[in-house]
């Protein structure tokens, strides 16, 4: 077998090592000129959304020897509306870096490969190197991509303004905003990298022009009410903005030899936004397909299942008003609720819709 995986993220990378892991090597090209996500960012790693997954971490290294270290783990979330704060405490997840980090996580997986070789800065196409190989991995990061060879069904396309920001932080409690009055439809959250450094990011999506108009004007009002909340001066370091991030699922996981994975799949959670735990599911579905160990299409059912819940969620977070998102987060007091929410091995995705039942329209 011949193998081409085009894009060197975090699915690409993981398809590569489980391919290493059972005797085959791949090209991985990467139109980049060095692995990365394009933007120095952290992100938030959590297998919330992936029951029965608890640790993606120890998931990851102890079922297909794919080794992560995370930047921290994640013991508390707080949730904050426009009038009111709460937050869920547990073993949540991690925060790693992407980007030009050094610790990066696909620089940790890039270090991981033996025989694959990353051929950096160079753009292909799949019609360019289909001919060629017996098996294509599509794994650029782009859904445009997957669109020129199946559907690609798009729920919504974000805007995001975000940085790296200074201050004093504690390394593993995560904030995130819900206030319709800057982040209509979407959110606001704050990621530590460290007890001076985070990634603040304003995201919703561009269901309107005016919400794109206003993008500034939103994002500094998030600064602000990201300092109110701190109590503290948020200092920006370097800012970022993103438009048409496209969240969706392709149609098929595999059409003949080619496989579709991590963004170019469908791996990003609608409800917040993150995809990274599915991205390398996809990678390593991917891969044991091709090395004859399982079928990509069942292998993908779960992922599809978590994106069509995770959808369903956000549907029913964007019908909140500001006054319902209040009572959502107050509701959040109670121990039972916070039970719900974080307790291990429970599709968490069904506790918050059955936390959020009462206040969507029927």
């Amino acid at each position: 077998m011949k193998i081409a995986i085009i894009g060197a993220g975090l699915a690409g990378l993981s398809c590569a090592l489980t391919l290493e892991k059972h005797g085959h090597s791949a090209d991985i090209f990467e139109q980049r000129m060095e692995i990365g996500f394009r933007y120095d960012i952290a992100e938030l790693m959590t297998p919330i959304f992936h029951t029965p997954i608890n640790d993606s971490v120890k998931f990851f290294s102890e079922t297909y020897d794919i080794h992560l270290k995370p930047s921290s783990n994640v013991q508390k979330i707080y949730v904050h509306s426009e009038n009111e704060s709460a937050f869920v405490e547990g073993n949540i997840g991690f925060i790693n870096m992407r980007g030009e980090y050094k610790d990066a996580y696909e620089k940790q997986l890039a270090q991981q490969l033996v025989r694959s070789k990353i051929h950096e800065d160079n753009h292909v196409t799949h019609e360019d190197i289909s001919k060629e190989y017996t098996h294509v991995v599509l794994a650029s990061g782009d859904p445009q991509d997957t669109q020129q060879i199946q559907p690609f069904d798009v729920a919504y396309a974000s805007a995001f303004a975000g940085a790296i920001v200074k201050g004093d932080f504690v390394r593993n409690e995560v904030h995130t905003w819900f206030n319709n009055h800057f982040a209509p439809k979407g959110m606001g959250y704050l990621l530590p990298h460290s007890t001076t450094e985070a990634t603040l990011v304003l995201v919703y999506p561009q269901y309107e022009d005016e919400w794109v108009e206003k993008r500034n004007q939103f994002w500094e009002t998030m600064v602000k009410q990201a300092s109110r909340t701190l109590k503290q001066d948020i200092i920006i370091e370097k800012e970022f903005t993103i438009n048409d991030y496209m969240i969706g699922k392709s149609r098929y996981p595999r059409i003949g030899n080619t496989f579709f994975v991590g963004n170019c799949f469908g791996a990003i959670t609608p409800f917040l936004g993150f995809g990274q735990t599915g991205a390398i599911l996809s990678g390593i579905y991917a891969a044991q397909d091709i090395c004859g160990l399982g079928d990509y299409e069942e292998l993908c059912k779960p992922l599809y299942k978590d994106y069509d819940d995770s959808l369903v969620l956000r549907r029913g977070i964007e019908s909140l008003s500001n006054h319902q998102l209040d009572l959502v987060t107050k509701s959040l007091h109670n121990s039972m609720v916070k039970k719900i929410v974080a307790q291990p091995n429970m599709s968490v995705l069904k506790g918050l819709s059955h936390l959020l039942k009462p206040f969507t329209p029927k």
